[in-house]
């Protein structure tokens, strides 16, 4: 009985118990736990900050284009908004504004394709009198809209 209970302390020592964590591997999970949070906080600051700056890229554009349309029709001696697309008159060229896929394009007497504004959902150009009303939906959800007067008397379309 003796030789019984001295073989099995025998074995528990020179084979421990295989089923239980020693504080070594617990270690060691935890260092490659830590090492795993570490590399993954950055990570998501990165993803975040790249959602703001395509926002503030993206107003950055809107205003560009603004400024562009606000210019060409000041210039323009007729105004029209056909089939959802933006007609100027501006001595013997026909400038489109329309929108082109997920974008919104400037066409010059039906050639050339320039993008103006990019990641557009919907555009809406409106004619009001001697101003016109353009509204810009991205693809984000945002709204952006914009009214342009003319101090130039538009020839009314027939």
């Amino acid at each position: 009985m003796l030789n019984r209970h001295f073989i099995r302390e025998l074995k528990s020592v020179l084979y421990p118990n295989e089923k239980a964590f020693t504080l070594l591997e617990v270690l060691f999970a935890f260092s490659i736990f830590s090492t795993i949070v570490f590399f993954m906080i950055p990570l998501l600051q990165i993803i975040e900050d790249t959602k703001d700056s395509n926002g503030k890229l993206q107003e950055m554009e809107w205003e560009v284009f603004c400024s562009q349309v606000k210019k060409e029709i000041h210039m323009s001696s007729k105004v029209e908004v056909l089939s959802g697309r933006l007609v100027l008159t501006n001595n013997n060229e026909t400038i489109n504004y329309e929108k082109y896929g997920s974008n919104i394009r400037r066409r010059v007497n039906s050639t050339g394709h320039e993008t103006l504004l990019q990641n557009i959902a919907v555009v809406t150009f409106t004619r009001i009198g001697n101003s016109v009303e353009i509204i810009v939906v991205d693809v984000w959800g945002k709204e952006y809209s914009v009214v342009v007067h003319s101090y130039i008397r538009w020839v009314s379309a027939i």
